[in-house]
C-alpha cells in the first residue's frame, strides 16, 4: 500500500507510472471517494490546461525590449544635464569676472609714463608683478576667508538642488512617468 499524493496522480494522468503502481492506483481510486474526488479535479484541471493556447509574440519583441532597456538605462536625465552644466558655466564666469577685476586694478594702478619708452618684457613684468602682489593679497587672511565662504556656500546650494532633483527623478520614476 502507497500514499497516493497529488504528485502521483498528475504522473496518472500523464501516463508516467510504472504498470504495478499504475494498478495500485486504480485500485485505490475504486475504492477512496475523498480520492476519486481529488483525481477528478486534476483530471478537469489537465484537460483545462491542455486546450489553452500560449500566446505568441513577435520575433523582433525580444531585440526591441532589450534595445528599449540599455537606451532608458544609460540616459542621462535632460534636467541634470543642465543643471550641472549651469552650475559649471556659473563656477566660471565667477573665476572670470574675479580675474578681470584683478586684471584692471593692477592696469589702473599702473603707473603711466609717457615721456619714458619701456620695453614690452619690462611692462609684462611689471603687470606681472602686480597681478601677483594683489593675487597674494586676496587670498591670505580675511580675502581667503571670504572667497572660501562663498565658494562653500554655492557648493551648498549647488548640492542641495542637486539632490532634490534627484530626489524628484526617483519619484518620477516610482510613479511611471518620463524624465
Amino acid at each position: 500500500m502507497i500514499q497516493i499524493t497529488d504528485e502521483i496522480l498528475n504522473k496518472y494522468l500523464d501516463g508516467e507510472l510504472s504498470r504495478e503502481v499504475s494498478e495500485l492506483v486504480k485500485g485505490e481510486l475504486r475504492t477512496t471517494e475523498e480520492l476519486q474526488k481529488k483525481y477528478n479535479t486534476l483530471k478537469l484541471v489537465h484537460e483545462n490546461l491542455s486546450h489553452l493556447k500560449e500566446d505568441e509574440v513577435s520575433p523582433g519583441f525580444t531585440d526591441s525590449l532589450m534595445k528599449q532597456i540599455v537606451r532608458k538605462k544609460f540616459a542621462i536625465p535632460k534636467q541634470q544635464k543642465y543643471f550641472i552644466f549651469s552650475i559649471a558655466t556659473f563656477i566660471t564666469l565667477l573665476c572670470l569676472v574675479i580675474f578681470g577685476f584683478s586684471i584692471s586694478a593692477i592696469i589702473s594702478s599702473a603707473p603711466s609714463s609717457i615721456g619714458e619708452s619701456k620695453s614690452v618684457l619690462d611692462s609684462v613684468t611689471n603687470l606681472s608683478d602686480g597681478l601677483v602682489k594683489t593675487l597674494k593679497h586676496l587670498f591670505s587672511g580675511k580675502g581667503l576667508s571670504i572667497i572660501g565662504s562663498i565658494f562653500s556656500f554655492l557648493i551648498i546650494i549647488s548640492g542641495y538642488f542637486f539632490f532634490e532633483m534627484q530626489k524628484r527623478a526617483k519619484a518620477n520614476l516610482a510613479n511611471g512617468q518620463q524624465l
